[in-house]
């Protein structure tokens, strides 16, 4: 390794010690066997190009045109007491002058940094950086590779400190504007400000891309609807894309096209799962755009490959580094309309040292990546970066810049012109483009038709015989910020059209305009009543309950507004006329123990035709704190009459009860039907060391042959007669033998589950899942609602995740250990942060803690997950396939 001399003669000796110290402090390469991440495709090689000391912790990365590495060393990221590393971040030149695949120099840019994120440069090669609350040109006017000044271009003023979620990715545009990523800054109120004074505030709508000129004059907001869109990329022909890393219960993480005016459809106001009535992820919502593809956990990068001298099938292809999930993916894109489709493929897979970041080519076309190293999220002193190129005799593309004449379709070019604020566009064309099938031409024709050019036809528009015409008006009204929509929503909320009811409830909650409190109720009776516009419609309830500036809805239970939205539910469950599907839904919304319906009424819905009805009622009454609920649920699990699911629903629902109702269980050992044998034997395993249950438990598994139990029953006695052992107590040899590694435990996991039985399982209290997790309504808050888990786990990830629960934890769900001057010590996830320090705490048991900033005396996390270990030890190997079935179901 070569360090500059011209910069160290820069450095005082104090300084020059203390680097020194801190490059021998961390760790040498010759201590640690660096293994490349495994290649996928055959006409790819990677090479290791540097490692620690030499780079540490990196995160974004570019190239000049000197083919040149600029790498951003991050020492700032939720740093740890006893980290020997440098107090500030800072930017490295790596320099492979002999082109043998390895720098032979390597230099110091720039320091002084904190928090700083991505790097790029500028059509004039002058080196922009982000960081978390601004925007640098770092300057080197005299040309020896040192960063002498520096000029802000953009400053986020806020009081929001989370290291990741700011400003962070950052492109240039064909046409010479800096586009700037902020994420959700956790809801925290902002103002971004650029040079010139223009400035744009916000605080609680998600993330947002806006653009500026190259010297931060013009700042104006170009889409929103984002979780953190942590890196941006242009395509030769002018398509921008971002990655939009990283959602807490709505997977898959996001590949995007990004268009002017685009609303991606997400809002952190409403919660950190994206699974609130009032947001969209996938262009659910009219108005909001749809994904490109779905990507893996927490994306970080993008190459367009174009740009790098890579097999020519990757032709116009996009390269994604996903860092949870240790891999590269390709992207192979194919129109759709106005925007673009694709599909996904992991070229290079890593293990669980390969946690990749940032990706460039250099201007020959060498692909060099980002590489933070270590599943560790605090910098830690560990960073690679690689080489990736097409294997030696593999025909490759030229590397190509920016393509003379783009080639983009007629419909993009129908998109670009009626969004366009310079061209021409007549109305009729603007309200044709209301009733395209292409939600880009729609979205491009709402944000003209917002101008206040049309905005007296447009509320004449309200008035249209076409339905989609008057959606389109309304989404463009409340795109214009109409100053008073009373009126006109008052009318929407009326409207026989479902979307436009939606929308006009979600512009009524959203805004807080109680004047139409009374109004809201007559969505429900102007058309047909489904769990869409009634959802919604709590949702919006619930708002006006509260104050809009200040209300964070609650993540527990969106449905707990009060007397009005309980009332509803009561009314709907009690209301035979009501379809089976929404009496359903709105006894999942329920919000148990608070809410107690009339017991009459619950056993009523247990008859029902419609079986979801009657498995709501079940698990309705099971969380009731009303006494009688529990000789209810006895009966339904006795009429050998009812369905066996229901049945088992109820023996599920009595295991949460005493002792002294679980002896009554016992009876149900000796039932005809297998699911409701398994349930009772499931639910004695909590009181297996009872001398009586455990008797009862021992006789009935020796007679196993005679009786011809079902393997299923026999795994559940032979669980909880372990209980038994466990404690002390002598039994007899238990013949069935359980996996015990992870290799057994994937081949058995071969075979599939049943996911109706997995639901069971899922919400046991011995299994305990739903303690922390909530599902289709039901479930605590601890963790991430997993109510649509199943569109982007694998059944190997969700494997992994049971297994080794504390091998990747997401960055907010690391555990922290707060001591308090007063001595106490809490163990928890941090839920919220205040601008006075105050800390949100929620524990194991779902408790939640207010810890005042000024009485904390330390907070540190750790890396071991609130998901305890051993999960797999209160399953048997059935309830495990059982569980996994239902949780690839949830989508």
């Amino acid at each position: 390794m070569h360090c500059d001399s011209r910069f160290i003669r820069r450095i005082p000796a104090c300084l020059l010690l203390f680097l020194l110290f801190c490059t021998l402090s961390l760790p040498s390469l010759s201590a640690v066997e660096i293994s490349p991440p495994q290649i996928l495709d055959p006409e790819l090689q990677i090479t290791l190009f540097a490692s620690e000391p030499e780079i540490v912790t990196p995160i974004g990365i570019a190239a000049d045109g000197q083919n040149r590495i600029f790498v951003v060393e991050s020492h700032t990221h939720e740093v740890k007491p006893d980290y020997p590393g440098p107090k500030y971040d800072r930017v490295k030149i790596f320099h492979d002058t002999e082109g043998d695949g390895k720098p032979n120099k390597i230099s110091i840019f720039a320091g002084d940094l904190h928090h700083a994120m991505n790097i790029v440069f500028s059509p004039k090669n002058e080196l922009y950086l982000v960081q978390r609350d601004r925007v640098f040109i770092l300057h080197d006017t005299d040309g020896d590779d040192v960063s002498e000044s520096r000029s802000t271009v953009l400053t986020l003023e806020t009081d929001g400190k989370y290291p990741h979620n700011g400003l962070d990715g950052i492109a240039f545009s064909p046409d010479g504007w800096l586009y700037v990523g902020l994420g959700e800054n956790l809801g925290r109120k902002y103002t971004l400000k650029g040079s010139d004074g223009s400035e744009h505030s916000g605080g609680g709508e998600g993330g947002n891309i806006f653009r500026c000129k190259p010297d931060g004059s013009k700042v104006q907001l170009f889409a929103t609807g984002f979780w953190n869109p942590f890196a941006l990329e242009f395509d030769r022909n002018g398509h921008l894309f971002a990655v939009d890393n990283d959602p807490d219960g709505r997977p898959p993480c996001r590949l995007l096209h990004i268009v002017e005016g685009g609303d991606y459809g997400y809002k952190f106001r409403y919660g950190r799962s994206g699974l609130h009535p009032f947001v969209a992820w996938d262009g659910e919502l009219p108005g909001t755009l749809p994904m490109m593809a779905g990507t893996g956990e927490a994306p970080s990068g993008i190459l367009e490959c174009d740009k790098a001298a890579l097999p020519r099938a990757y032709q116009g292809n996009l390269l994604v580094t996903a860092w949870g999930e240790n891999t590269i993916e390709r992207y192979r894109l194919k129109r759709a309309g106005a925007s673009l489709r694709a599909e996904r493929e992991i070229v290079l897979q890593g293990d669980k040292s390969f946690w990749p970041v940032g990706i460039v080519a250099t201007p020959a076309g060498t692909v060099y990546i980002t590489d933070w190293a270590d599943r560790e999220y605090s910098v830690h002193g560990k960073g690679r970066i690689w080489r990736l190129a097409a294997k030696s005799g593999v025909a490759t593309r030229t590397p190509r810049g920016l393509a003379v004449t783009p080639e983009i379709s007629s419909s993009e070019r129908r998109m670009s012109r009626l969004v366009s604020t310079s061209a021409t566009v007549d109305y009729d064309e603007l309200i044709r483009a209301l009733i395209d099938p292409d939600p880009f031409i729609r979205s491009a024709a709402v944000s003209s038709l917002a101008k206040p050019l049309f905005r007296s036809r447009v509320e004449k528009a309200m008035d249209h015989e076409n339905p989609e015409i008057r959606l389109g008006a309304l989404l463009a009204l409340r795109r214009a910020k109409l100053a008073d929509p009373v009126s006109i929503l008052r009318k929407c909320l009326t409207d026989p059209d479902e979307q436009i009811r939606r929308m006009a409830l979600l512009w009524t909650g959203e805004n807080g305009l109680t004047t139409l409190a009374k109004d809201i109720d007559r969505a429900l009776s102007a058309g047909s009543l489904t769990p869409t516009i009634f959802s919604t419609y709590l949702a919006a309830e619930e708002l006006l309950a509260g104050d809009p500036e200040t209300t964070q809805v609650n993540s527990k239970n969106i449905w707990a507004a009060g007397a009005t939205a309980s009332e509803l539910i009561e009314r709907i469950v009690s209301d035979d006329s009501k379809p089976a599907n929404l009496r359903a839904m709105a006894l999942a919304m329920s919000a148990p123990p608070n809410y107690e319906t009339n017991i009459n009424q619950l056993a009523r819905l247990l008859n029902a035709t419609d079986m979801q009805l009657r498995l709501e009622a079940v698990r309705t009454l099971g969380e009731s704190t009303n006494a009688s609920s529990v000789s209810t649920l006895k009966m339904v699990a006795l009429n050998r009459g009812n369905p066996p699911e229901q049945r088992a629903e109820a023996v599920l629902a009595l295991a949460r009860q005493p002792i002294e109702v679980l002896w009554g269980i016992l009876d149900f050992l000796r039932d005809t039907e297998i699911s409701v044998q398994v349930e009772a034997a499931r639910a004695l395993r909590a009181v297996a060391t009872d001398g009586l249950v455990q008797g009862v438990l021992l006789k009935t598994y020796q007679s196993r042959h005679e009786t011809k139990l079902d393997p299923t029953v026999v795994e559940q006695l032979e669980m909880a007669l372990r209980t038994t052992s466990a404690t002390g107590n002598q039994q007899p040899p238990i013949s069935g033998r359980r996996p015990s590694s992870d290799a057994e435990w994937r081949a058995a996991l071969e075979k599939a589950g049943d996911a109706k039985a997995g639901r069971r399982v899922f919400f046991h209290p011995l299994v305990a899942c739903a303690k922390c997790h909530r599902v289709q309504g039901r479930g605590g808050q601890a963790g991430p609602d997993l109510s649509v888990i199943g569109r982007a786990a694998t059944k190997e990830k969700l494997i992994q995740s049971i297994l080794h629960p504390s091998q990747d934890i997401g960055p907010l769900y690391l555990t922290h250990r707060i001591q308090t001057r007063d001595g106490q010590s809490y163990d928890g996830l941090i839920s919220g942060r205040g601008a006075d320090g105050l800390v949100t705490l929620i524990t194991a048991d779902a408790k939640t803690v207010m810890i005042p900033g000024d009485k904390i005396l330390s907070d540190q996390t750790g890396k071991v997950s609130l998901m305890p270990e051993g999960l797999e030890n209160t399953l048997t190997t059935q309830d495990f396939r059982d569980m996994l079935a239902f949780l690839l179901s949830l989508k």
